[in-house]
């Protein structure tokens, strides 16, 4: 199988000081053009929390950002896509087994969806390098994306 679905996670303006935002935006709505084309459903997960809240500048997703009427979106609150979002119900619904993951936090809300996703029984899909995270004192964000890809490869995700 391939890709049934794109989900693009929190490309909301209160991220937008993450490595490589604006190039992240531009691969993203690549992306989203190719899904398009073949008519293949987008999803958007929209994060809420007292650093983004709903209806805030911070919350909004990023003005470049290829979102349309058509799009689907779902509100989250913690980390977990999936968690009492609807996204699940969704996807079995549509009959989508194969999702593609991109966006943000690498760390956080990208590496759960895939973990959860996997245990839920989705095959979850990566392209390398669509996804960013900030800089810690512990990792820069380049190391921690390559560290997060290699984990999740094969174990949790295809990534291409």
């Amino acid at each position: 199988m391939k890709p049934q679905a794109l989900l693009v996670i929190d490309v909301q303006n209160g991220l937008a000081e993450a490595w490589h935002f604006d190039d992240l935006v531009r691969k993203i709505n690549q992306k989203i053009q190719q899904y398009r084309q073949q008519q293949l459903p987008i999803i958007f997960m929209q994060h809420t929390d007292e650093t983004m809240p709903y209806g805030s500048k911070a919350w909004a997703f990023c003005d470049q950002l290829d979102v349309q009427a058509q799009d689907h979106v779902f509100l989250k609150y913690h980390t977990d896509s999936f968690y009492e979002t609807g996204l699940s119900a969704y996807l079995k619904h549509q009959a989508i087994t194969d999702i593609e993951v991109c966006g943000l936090q690498t760390e956080y809300c990208i590496d759960t969806a895939l973990r959860v996703g996997h245990h839920l029984g989705f095959q979850m899909w990566l392209t390398a390098g669509m996804h960013s995270t900030f800089d810690t004192p512990e990792l820069t964000a380049a190391q921690a994306i390559a560290y997060h890809e290699r984990i999740w490869q094969g174990a949790f995700a295809k990534i291409r």
